[in-house]
């Protein structure tokens, strides 16, 4: 073990890309069982308040997010929450940000369905991880791995 932190710090190819790998391998478990905590978090109906497209950048260079803002309670106790999802989407058009929020859960008026986490209800999301975002992380980190082991 001693000889691969040598290798790793005198920046040996097969010594970077495995703690590459390993750190790829960490970090797309944590999204994954995240993502899958996340899909069980409980419900209630909130208000939506805000719901619109942010831009960020100079104009050239502009991107495009969804912007939410909503109001929910839990055991009364009123929150605001203004995250969309866990999936954070930028791109140069508004039609992604518009196509994302396709996934609110919507009822009658402005009221939206709210997933909050029950440890810390002040933490919700308006969509929860779908089973294909979830593969996605999957497919994207077996990628990743795949092309770091080939490179070694």
């Amino acid at each position: 073990m001693q000889e691969f932190w040598t290798d790793l710090l005198n920046g040996e190819l097969y010594a970077v890309l495995s703690a590459c790998i390993a750190y790829v391998l960490l970090m797309g478990m944590v999204s994954i069982t995240t993502c899958f905590r996340i899909r069980r978090w409980p419900q209630t109906i909130g208000k939506l308040t805000e719901d619109g497209v942010s831009s960020i950048g100079s104009y050239d260079e502009r991107m495009h997010t969804a912007r939410v803002r909503y109001e929910y309670s839990v055991d009364d106790t009123p929150y605001t929450g203004e995250r969309l999802s866990p999936f954070i989407l930028r791109a140069t058009g508004t039609t992604m940000a518009k196509w994302q929020k396709k996934g609110i859960q919507r009822h009658e008026g402005d009221h939206v369905t709210v997933f909050y986490n029950p440890a810390l209800p002040r933490k919700s999301y308006l969509i929860v991880p779908t089973l294909t975002g979830i593969g996605g992380i999957f497919l994207l980190v077996a990628i990743v791995v795949i092309v770091f082991w080939f490179a070694m």
